[in-house]
C-alpha cells in the first residue's frame, strides 16, 4: 500500500467518524478513540488502526508533503478536533511521529 493511499484512507475514515459523532451530537466516540490509542501502541489495532499507524510518520513527521490540497485539508480538519478533543493524545502522537 502507497502511502498517497494510506493518507487518503485514513482522512476520509476520521472524516466520516467525526461527521458521524457530530450529527449525533456526541461527546465521545469509541471508534476514534480506540483508532487514535491503536496509533499509540496503546490498544489493540484493527485494519484502519494499522493503515492511521502507517500514515501518521507522513501526516505528522512529513507535514502531509505528498498530500494533495484536499487531503491536506482534511488532515488539518482532523489535527484540529483531536487537538481539541483530545489535547493530550494530539501531544502524544506529535512526540511519536513528528519529525525529529
Amino acid at each position: 500500500m502507497t502511502v498517497r493511499y494510506a493518507v487518503v484512507t485514513l482522512v476520509l475514515s476520521l472524516v466520516i467518524a467525526v461527521e458521524v459523532q457530530g450529527q449525533r451530537g456526541l461527546t465521545g466516540n469509541n471508534y476514534v478513540e480506540r483508532q487514535l490509542l491503536c496509533a499509540l501502541d496503546k490498544a489493540p489495532c484493527d485494519n484502519l488502526g494499522r493503515q492511521i499507524k502507517d500514515a501518521l510518520p507522513e501526516i505528522i513527521g512529513n507535514n502531509c508533503k505528498s498530500c494533495d490540497q484536499k487531503q491536506m485539508a482534511n488532515a488539518k480538519r482532523i489535527a484540529r478536533f483531536v487537538q481539541n478533543k483530545y489535547p493530550d493524545v494530539w501531544n502524544a502522537l506529535i512526540t511519536k511521529y513528528g519529525a525529529e
